[in-house]
Parts: C-alpha cells; structure tokens; sequence
C-alpha cells in the first residue's frame, strides 16, 4: 500500500532529551512484551510491541529529524508510516519488522486493544515478534547513540 509521506521539517530543534526519554520508555514496553509473552499472555505482549515499535520509531525520527509536534501530527499512533518516516530519515530496520508491524498495526491503530483484548494471533509467533523487535531496538539504540537501560 503506498502511503503520502509529508516532507519533514526544514527548521525543526532536536530535543535529544525527549528522544532518549521516549526510547527509554520503548525498551521498557519491550520487557513488558517479553514477561507477558513467557506468561503466556499474547494480547498484553502484542499491544506491548506495538507501544514500543512506536516510540523507538520515533524516538530515532526525534534524534534526526523531527520534533514531537511533528511526529503528533503526520504520524500519530500509524506504525506503517512511522517505520516509512524512518526509513526515509536513513534506518535500516529489518525486513521481518514488517510482519509484525502488519500484525499489530490494524488492530493498534482501530484500538482493538483497549476495546477486545482476545485479538486471534498466529500460534507461537510471540517470541519471534520479540526478537524482531529487540532487533529494532538495537539498531535504533545504535543508530541514535541511545543507551538500552539493563
């Protein structure tokens, strides 16, 4: 699916401290998403991953290119076009991020979450979804010089 994508700002100030602030809480949601998922609960880890594929996505825009307006506006809670933003803005994630992100993403953005939380997931797909994006994480805790708190 082709997506318009906003030119980014030209004047934008880079706020590092709400770039290391949202990344931080990333990898936070990213634990959250393991422990539910060795617990057994795929609802609470999928909407987990999906919080964090959201701030780390932004999190690298924040570091490069945009500010917290920006991404409010032209973004909001889309992960196919924050992960397109990143792209643009020079990330390289990995392509399986894009499995996960067409998983969650429909029922993230339509609030399925908050509203059914017995989403119907692909049997033992959890783990690899944690791993694909612990990978983003890394790449974006590389990318951007952020610390991924132990």
């Amino acid at each position: 699916m082709s997506r318009h994508l906003e030119d980014f700002p030209t004047n934008v100030v880079l706020d590092r401290h709400l770039a290391c602030l949202q990344f931080s809480n990333a990898d936070r949601f990213l634990r959250s998403a393991e422990e539910a998922r060795s617990r057994g609960s795929d609802d609470i880890a999928y909407h987990s991953l999906a919080i964090t594929i959201e701030l780390t996505l932004k999190s690298y825009l924040l570091a490069h290119v945009t500010d917290d307006d920006w991404n409010r506006v032209h973004i909001r809670h889309d992960l196919a076009k924050a992960v397109a933003y990143a792209k643009r803005a020079g990330l390289k994630p990995s392509p399986e991020l894009s499995s996960v992100i067409a998983l969650v993403h429909p029922y993230f953005m339509d609030g399925g979450f908050h509203r059914d939380p017995s989403g119907q997931w692909p049997a033992g797909f959890a783990p690899t979804a944690c791993q694909i994006v612990r990978h983003l994480v890394a790449t974006v805790a590389q990318a951007a010089s952020f610390r991924i708190d132990t």
